[in-house]
């Protein structure tokens, strides 16, 4: 049972690591010159929790192998493990339902999708929004054990965008970084994200947050149900 082999999973956490790394470099490196303010986004700062998880449970099922054998479980920090998949997995659902229509659709005005087919499917693209994700969330289907979280865990788990969003509201009121010009509006973007960007979106701001931290903690509840369902089977 691969959930049982510790090669298995040293193995696949070493390749996952390897392509976040790939896909973080590719990011920040664009043109072989380092973009610190890339780091600002919220798709880099979950691909970086998702990297430094990787970087510790690839020494902890190395560790156990070495103690403990090939055969055994390497399931590790369960309700981090937790909170850093649905961190991850809403980078990949806001990116592709929220802001690929927003960039490839409403403001090419063409409806044709192709025009942004380039950048779209390009190995650092991919990588970061769709790659990385689903190797974080088949990470925590294969080896997390189940019946670990807590019944408040969803609310705990939403400190990781509410982090960041209080992270980019003052950056973006007070730091003067900017994110380049609007197409539409033609506006200076002083924040990363067209639904955060208080200047663009205005009392829509309130909405968008509202609808993504309501699916934030519904995914996160499903994931509790979901916990405690399988934990009585086994």
């Amino acid at each position: 049972m691969l959930k049982q082999n510790r090669l298995f999973g040293l193995f696949f956490r070493t390749v996952s690591f390897a392509l976040c790394l790939a896909g973080l470099v590719s990011i920040c490196f664009r043109g072989g010159t380092f973009s610190p303010f890339l780091l600002l986004y919220y798709t880099t700062q979950s691909n970086i929790l998702v990297l430094v998880y990787f970087a510790v449970v690839i020494i902890k099922t190395a560790i156990d192998i070495k103690k403990y054998g090939k055969t055994g479980s390497s399931s590790y920090f369960e309700r981090l493990s937790a909170a850093f998949m649905i961190a991850i997995s809403v980078t990949m659902l806001v990116f592709w339902t929220l802001l690929v229509p927003s960039a490839f659709v409403m403001r090419d005005g063409s409806g044709d999708l192709t025009a942004g087919a380039p950048s779209l499917f390009s190995f650092s693209n991919l990588q970061v929004h769709l790659i990385t994700p689903l190797l974080m969330i088949a990470d925590y289907i294969m080896f997390s054990a189940r019946g670990k979280l807590k019944k408040n865990d969803p609310f705990l788990f939403t400190l990781i965008p509410i982090a960041y969003l209080i992270q980019t509201t003052i950056i973006g009121f007070t730091s003067g970084i900017t994110y380049g010009v609007d197409p539409i509006t033609n506006k200076v973007l002083h924040f990363p994200y067209f639904f955060i960007d208080y200047y663009i979106s205005g009392p829509m701001v309130a909405v968008y947050v509202a609808v993504i931290a309501a699916f934030f903690v519904g995914v996160s509840y499903g994931i509790l149900y979901l916990d405690r369902k399988y934990a009585k089977k086994i």
